[in-house]
């Protein structure tokens, strides 16, 4: 990725390491989406693909080459990368000085990095999975203004939300120091979060 600069503002989505939600890569290089993006002002699309490189790719070229059709030029510079901690911590604070966006699959790091930057974060759950927990985590933070839900089969309303949203979200529960979040496991940091716990 290029060194930040004042016009620069950055989608990034994360879709899993080591079982990527394929769905999120193809939804998220969708007409509908890459057009709600560059409406919002987005100069960057990166995408952690995990070890479907090969998705991003062929959806990238479809997205790429049908921006140069209509307008002439890329407008909207898509870039991914396979999974790399170090550099999903770089790609966080990136997005944050951006004033920029995070879609997410349901990945309890992705959306607590997320929280704890008080970045706008679209969730977009796996609806293929066996049991429901992704829709019902982020239907319950959707309702506590924390992020906003998406769907996969339409990501741009999400989309188009999110800048609205930016101004109404939550501010999530900060790390003090005595409270040692970092040992915590996800569900009972979020169990404390929505009140779950006495």
């Amino acid at each position: 990725m290029p060194p930040l600069d004042s016009k620069m503002k950055m989608c990034f989505v994360t879709t899993g390491a080591t079982a990527p939600f394929t769905g999120l890569i193809e939804s998220v290089l969708q007409p509908a989406s890459i057009d709600a993006l560059r409406k919002g002002g987005y100069t960057h699309l990166l995408i952690q693909y995990g070890s479907a490189k090969h998705v991003m790719d062929q959806h990238a070229t479809i997205a790429l080459q049908r921006m140069k059709e209509e307008l002439g030029n890329e407008a909207l510079v898509i870039d991914g990368f396979d999974f790399d901690q170090d550099s999903l911590k770089a790609q966080f604070k990136m997005v944050q000085q951006s004033n920029g966006l995070i879609i997410s699959h349901a990945g309890s790091g992705s959306i607590l990095e997320t929280l704890r930057h008080q970045i706008p974060l679209i969730v977009v759950p796996n609806t293929e999975l066996l049991d429901n927990h992704q829709e019902d985590l982020a239907k319950a933070m959707e309702r506590s203004h924390y992020l906003i839900r998406g769907d996969v089969t339409n990501l741009a309303i999400a989309i188009q939300k999110s800048e609205k949203f930016r101004i109404q979200m939550a501010q999530f529960p900060p790390i003090t120091s005595g409270q040692h979040r970092e040992t915590k496991s996800f569900a009972a940091i979020m169990d404390e979060t929505m009140g779950f716990l006495d």
